[in-house]
């Protein structure tokens, strides 16, 4: 089998050993023994983000954007009022659904910005919101919002925090009872290298009533998908099951490499990449300061005839996968460094799309 660079962002390259354990023999997901493999899949990922005490996780089949909806859908209530970052693609999708479910909210910000926290702390003064949700990791502009900063900003207005933290969970050292936020979700095909199909809210103990009270989805109710699987030891839908062993295999990798040690792998890979792309006459979409170190998003200016689809093709016959871009109005592409990925790898990256411009 052919090694794949994936410098998309999700799903990402994965080790052979995830991809091994997606080889299993049949079960039924009601038996005892498949029940348990969720458990320790909720265990790990508590583990993972350092929340064992303090917080609860829900599963779903499905996409992050899956979890991003339970999320939305079951923690915010009939009277509630959300303010959404929209500074990127992702916050966009949020508002997206919550104008499906007729839930209030207001945006701030503009594609592209920063998330000062100084003006969400002055949004969130006006005592209008309950609510306030945000992408951690905005994928679309490869920018890292200020989590600790606008959780704590939510902690003094006595506001429920929501973090998409899509790109990050797995990468990035949170250390959930410290932060205190109240829901953060992810799926099993980012930072923590599984295969796509599965998807996960975390949940603080004190939101478990209004959960209980607030749910609109019948699919994507956080409260009885945590609940079921408490009484009954199963998910109350079909599972993928295949999906669910390899992302336990996954679960494994990460805690045996560590995320503290997997942050500075990302980091390392990120300036190869940064520093390659910047000799080649590429510029940044943002400041250095405001850059995730997990994807790199790149502007077209100056490119004059380049052709992104004949760049993509070049590279993907050498097993090389970037991705386009998606900023309204402005030409860019993007490269991520979320997987099984090493600095030997980006160096390859390198010398690739070196050849590529010197042909």
């Amino acid at each position: 089998m052919t090694r794949k660079i994936l410098l998309n962002p999700g799903p990402a390259t994965t080790t052979q050993q995830v991809k091994d354990a997606l080889v299993v023999e049949d079960i039924c997901p009601r038996e005892t023994e498949f029940g348990n493999l969720m458990h320790e899949i909720c265990d790990g990922l508590l583990e993972i983000g350092n929340g064992q005490k303090d917080y609860n996780v829900a599963l779903f089949g499905a996409s992050g954007t899956g979890a991003m909806e339970a999320t939305l859908t079951s923690a915010i209530g009939k009277g509630d009022k959300i303010l959404i970052l929209t500074n990127g693609a992702y916050g966009i999708r949020m508002t997206q659904i919550c104008e499906n479910y007729d839930i209030s909210y207001d945006s701030l910000f503009e594609y592209g910005d920063y998330t000062e926290p100084a003006q969400v702390k002055e949004a969130l003064a006006t005592k209008k919101y309950t609510h306030l949700a945000f992408i951690h990791h905005e994928t679309s502009t490869g920018m890292m919002d200020p989590v600790e900063e606008l959780v704590a900003v939510c902690k003094e207005f006595n506001v429920v925090s929501i973090v998409d933290a899509m790109s990050t969970f797995g990468a990035y050292p949170y250390h959930l009872s410290e932060l205190g936020v109240d829901y953060i979700f992810s799926s099993s095909n980012k930072c923590i290298h599984g295969m796509a199909g599965l998807s996960f809210v975390l949940f603080h103990n004190k939101q478990k009533e209004a959960l209980k009270a607030n749910g609109r989805s019948y699919y994507f109710d956080v409260y009885k998908q945590w609940e079921n699987l408490q009484k009954k030891n199963q998910l109350r839908f079909t599972p993928p099951v295949q999906i669910c062993y390899s992302f336990m295999a996954a679960i494994k990798e990460t805690l045996t490499e560590g995320v503290a040690a997997r942050w500075e792998r990302y980091k390392a890979n990120w300036q190869i990449l940064y520093d390659g792309l910047l000799d080649l006459g590429f510029k940044p979409l943002l400041p250095l300061d405001q850059e995730s170190k997990i994807l790199l998003a790149l502007k077209l200016d100056g490119k004059e005839g380049f052709d992104f689809d004949h760049f993509h093709d070049y590279l993907y016959e050498r097993s090389i996968t970037i991705y386009p871009g998606v900023m309204p109005e402005k030409a860019t592409f993007r490269v991520a460094i979320i997987g099984d990925l090493y600095p030997d790898d980006m160096h390859k990256v390198m010398k690739e799309m070196t050849a590529y411009f010197n042909a």
